[in-house]
């Protein structure tokens, strides 16, 4: 491991880890680490809060471990130099019964200078091993699938005992626009920075956005999945000669487009009228009567409307064509 100087006349081999944070739950006995036999030396975290959980973590198996070892006294101030200090190793049961301190250990600590902890270790306790502090973070919902026109929010949350600084928090969406963004108006941050409104959702919302806080290395990912504007029912009609067919298409646009804002053509500029063709009253399907060889071919449902004053045409191909024999 990295020995990293405590610029204290300490220095400590860097345990970074990311299963020992306290959120981290080993999900088989496959997966418990330990601590024993990593010899007695100076240590220091280099991920989350860099510092050990001064209380037993709740879930089983936290911190990738059998026996999840925390400091059962306080950390010590700069001021206080090296202390002893007791860890405390929590023991599970199949009952959702623990024992906070099945095993002990003397350690000593030192505060240094106030940007990290120094722990001198000598772990004995087989399937044990040392707990960092972190945050946990979670966004809901982490994949939204919205209409033109329509709203979204999304919610995080920090699970987090220590003092939260809401400037923290970056916000980004992929490639690399940070928020809040004048190419994104709709969009607007709440103060804390974890809540995010849309409104008049339209292509350039589409896309994945990353919460990300420095300090601990938390992140979250939140996808937004626009629909299309016209969604046919399939891509595809295989059709036999004297068929009748109806080819059906969802308009996903908030307001709901009226039939005026509807059109369909078949391909290059073919108007879909007389006695092959019906439109439905809704606009949303075109039926197809007696299919002969020049029916066959593309069509296309293209659909107008106007969100926050700008206009947009959108549209979907759908194929007809003869089923092979």
């Amino acid at each position: 491991k990295a020995v990293v100087s405590t610029q204290s006349g300490h220095y400590g081999r860097g345990l970074s880890e990311e299963w020992r944070s306290v959120f981290e739950v080993a999900e088989t006995l496959d997966d418990i680490h330990s601590d024993k036999g990593m010899g007695k030396d100076w240590y220091q975290f280099t991920t989350g809060f860099k510092m050990m959980p001064e209380a037993p973590p709740e879930e089983r198996y936290s911190c990738g471990t059998k026996y999840a070892a925390f400091l059962n006294q306080g950390h010590p101030t700069v001021q206080e130099g090296v202390v002893n200090r007791e860890v405390c190793y929590k023991k599970d049961t199949d009952s959702g019964i623990f024992q906070a301190c099945q095993y002990t250990e003397k350690i000593r600590v030192k505060n240094c200078d106030g940007d990290f902890f120094a722990y001198q270790l000598q772990p004995t306790v087989q399937d044990g091993a040392y707990c960092v502090y972190n945050r946990k973070s979670s966004c809901v919902p982490n994949v939204i699938h919205a209409k033109y026109g329509d709203k979204a929010v999304i919610n995080c949350t920090l699970n987090s005992e220590k003092d939260f600084d809401s400037s923290e928090v970056e916000w980004t969406k992929f490639n690399d626009v940070k928020l809040p963004s004048t190419k994104l108006d709709k969009m607007t941050i709440s103060k804390d920075r974890l809540l995010i409104n849309i409104e008049d959702i339209t292509d350039p919302y589409g896309g994945v956005y990353s919460m990300f806080i420095p300090s601990t290395e938390t992140s979250e990912l939140v996808e937004l999945i626009l629909y299309s504007a016209v969604e046919p029912a399939q891509k595809y009609y295989l059709v036999q000669e004297g068929d009748d067919i109806k080819i059906e298409v969802t308009l996903n646009v908030v307001p709901d487009p009226k039939p005026s804002q509807v059109s369909w053509i078949k391909l290059p500029n073919k108007q879909v009228n007389g006695a092959k063709y019906k439109l439905s009253d809704d606009a949303r399907s075109l039926s197809i009567s007696g299919i002969t060889t020049k029916e066959l071919g593309t069509y296309r449902c293209t659909v107008k409307f106007e969100i926050d004053g700008k206009k947009y045409t959108k549209s979907s191909e759908i194929i007809v064509q003869l089923e092979e024999e």
